[in-house]
């Protein structure tokens, strides 16, 4: 995986910690993503792609949506492991 910042973290109602987090790599050329709060969209810098706050794609030239890694949280203490959860739930 390209070397990167940030992973987001996803969190859900509970409020409670996802299983995964989304890549900020983006799948058309690697650039970099960003959140833009006021469209609520991921958008790449490069060329414009943007996905939703699942990393789905729903505009531009990126064909994938964003990839996604694995969270454990175990003793209080958030990991990041770089492989695909054993569930997409996209």
């Amino acid at each position: 995986m390209p070397d990167r910042s940030v992973d987001y973290l996803i969190i859900q109602d509970g409020p409670q910690i996802a299983e995964y987090a989304i890549s900020p790599i983006c799948t058309h050329l690697g650039c970099t993503v960003e959140w833009d709060i006021e469209k609520n969209h991921f958008i790449c810098p490069c060329h414009g792609s943007q996905y939703d706050s699942q990393g789905r794609v729903v505009r531009g030239l990126a064909k994938r949506s964003l990839p996604l890694i694995t969270v454990v949280v175990k003793q209080n203490q958030i990991r990041l492991v770089d492989r695909k959860p054993a569930v997409d739930p996209r």
